[in-house]
């Protein structure tokens, strides 16, 4: 297949797009190596895409997409301001990337003819203020982040994108996405990166908050399965997966799995939070089902594969 993937630089982009390699799909990419962080990190990502199969295209969603023009069977949208606390001025990129440029993607789409679209939303759309499972479609949608509030617009916008032309959206709800290549911005990288350097660790809300953490590759299964679905749907689908592994951990627990392993203690210092959700905990009987999603990574298993990856990487940038 000739595939579209937006953000093939990002975590989930480039995991994604290296696996649509090796299956044998052509691969379009576009990402802008946005400097939210380290950008050396994107072009890492990026070097390790090189195939005949593939074209790398610089360009941000929200500004003029012409030049991909192409016969694509499918669109992936995974280009976006990631993360529930950025700084102020940083803040317009919810606006700017995550709900004008995924409009703008999907209008592309429409004058391209690319009838599949698959996008990322966010566990950050639901109400996490208590502990308790989140379903698709009986859950509340509560988000209490800007981040969250984009994303749920966007499943919004897509749901009357699809009603009005007749394509194929599916909404795939990540939740706490870790593993090699991530994101330096995610709890589990700090964390790391402060005890091994020697840093101050701020642990919100004394550390009770938990978290759906669930690794890249079985991120990546999911959005493979949420492929195939669309692509064997001779009807249009508007859909929405929960993309979680269903056992959510304490990130004080997160923080003391990290230190066990490395056999090193954090400095700690707690601080609290009020913008973000206190629980995620996803129901994927839905995506079990529909996507045959079947979370295989234990938590400790993918922390340990990640630092095998984070000494590895530090070395590379010292030497």
């Amino acid at each position: 297949m000739k595939i579209l993937v937006t953000g093939t630089s990002g975590f989930i982009g480039f995991h994604l797009t290296k696996e649509l390699l090796a299956q044998g799909h052509h691969v379009t990419g576009v990402d802008n190596h946005d400097p939210y962080y380290d950008i050396s990190l994107k072009l890492k990502r990026l070097s390790n895409l090189k195939s005949k199969n593939f074209r790398f295209v610089h360009k941000s969603i929200e500004n003029d997409l012409s030049q991909l023009n192409g016969n694509y069977d499918i669109a992936i949208n995974l280009a976006a301001q990631a993360g529930v606390r950025v700084s102020k001025d940083r803040e317009k990129k919810y606006e700017e990337t995550n709900i004008y440029g995924f409009q703008n993607l999907c209008k592309f789409c429409e004058n391209n003819s690319i009838e599949k679209i698959l996008y990322a939303s966010s566990s950050s759309v639901y109400d996490g203020s208590k502990i308790k499972e989140f379903f698709e479609s009986s859950s509340r949608l509560n988000p209490k982040s800007l981040y969250g509030k984009s994303k749920l617009l966007n499943e919004k916008y897509a749901s009357l994108f699809s009603e009005k032309t007749g394509f194929s959206l599916i909404g795939l709800r990540f939740f706490s996405v870790y593993g090699p290549y991530g994101r330096p911005d995610m709890a589990y990288y700090k964390f790391t990166d402060s005890i091994l350097k020697n840093r101050i660790i701020e642990l919100n809300n004394n550390g009770e908050m938990l978290r759906d953490m669930t690794y890249i590759d079985d991120i990546v299964s999911g959005i493979i399965g949420a492929i195939k679905y669309v692509m064997n749907k001779n009807e249009k689908c508007n859909e929405i997966f929960n993309l979680g592994n269903s056992k959510p951990i304490k990130t004080h627990d997160l923080l003391v799995t990290i230190e066990k392993i490395l056999n090193k203690k954090g400095t700690v210092v707690k601080k609290r939070t009020i913008n973000e959700a206190f629980c995620t905990h996803a129901n994927i009987e839905k995506a079990k089902k529909e996507l045959g999603y079947d979370p295989k990574i234990s938590f400790e298993k993918g922390i340990i594969n990640f630092l095998d990856w984070y000494e590895s990487y530090e070395k590379q940038k010292k030497s």
